[in-house]
């Protein structure tokens, strides 16, 4: 097969919102693309979707990111047939396959959607393991303060904005858990404890307190973090040129400092 025919070339000018998005930078990204910078509307509505994707999942908004995901990998399989698709998931969500790795920035959006939709496939996988010496609850708390610390906390455009225009979308979730409240670290574990067993209930005060509190969880986060590997955190291996977030790298290299 034709690499180029599989994954079309397009225009370079969108190439700055992919880079921001490679890099977790969804907030750039939907600056960049309600500027108008993407030249192509089909590239631009499918890096939107990924953008807003992002915005979920730091919101702890789980199971709306992975819904989201699978919309921009429907559409990019719909306009390109010869796109390798994985198996349809339980739930009929979408997932993209990686095709032949290829030069072009349209083979960099497909790698993206992988990247995400594989994260958060590792995630889910995660969430619904019983691991030894921890209840599952206290494991999927923990899980979802690692997502708090990479997507916010330690991630430099978090750190170095204010919650803006861009971040409407999100906006009460992520001040809810950039002010470290109970209830919104208790919300996102939620939302990833019924994306992975759906008929699962809420989590409860009484999880957080038999934890340790904010202070307990980051400890244990941290220790979580300083066990894995470098991301991407994908649930096959990624391909060596697969780039990580930013703020995912910034928490791995603290969790193996305080180790």
């Amino acid at each position: 097969m034709d690499r180029s025919a599989a994954v079309p070339t397009i225009a370079t000018g969108d190439v700055e919102a992919i880079r921001a998005l490679e890099a977790g930078n969804w907030r750039t990204a939907l600056r960049l693309l309600g500027e108008g910078r993407v030249a192509d509307a089909y590239v631009g509505v499918n890096l939107r979707t990924v953008a807003r994707a992002m915005a979920y999942r730091a919101a702890g908004e789980h199971g709306q990111a992975w819904a989201t995901l699978g919309i921009a990998a429907a559409g990019i399989a719909r306009r390109q047939p010869g796109l390798p698709v994985l198996p349809a998931t339980a739930d009929g969500v979408t997932r993209l396959a990686l095709p032949p790795e290829h030069a072009g920035a349209a083979y960099r959006t497909v790698r993206l959607i992988w990247r995400e939709q594989s994260e958060l496939s590792s995630l889910r996988r995660l969430a619904a393991d019983r691991p030894s010496g921890m209840p599952q609850d206290r494991h999927i708390l923990v899980l979802a303060f690692v997502e708090y610390l990479t997507w916010l906390e330690l991630d430099p455009e978090t750190g170095l904005s204010e919650v803006a225009d861009d971040e409407e979308l999100v906006g009460p979730q992520v001040f809810e858990l950039r002010d470290r409240r109970r209830e919104g670290f208790l919300r996102s574990a939620t939302e990833l404890r019924q994306l992975a067993l759906p008929r699962s209930g809420s989590m409860t005060k009484t999880v957080w307190s038999r934890a340790g509190g904010y202070h307990g969880l980051r400890r244990l986060a941290l220790l979580d973090l300083a066990q894995r590997s470098d991301p991407p955190w994908t649930d096959t291996s990624a391909p060596a040129s697969c780039p990580s977030r930013i703020g995912a790298r910034m928490a791995r290299m603290l969790a193996r400092s305080a180790a």
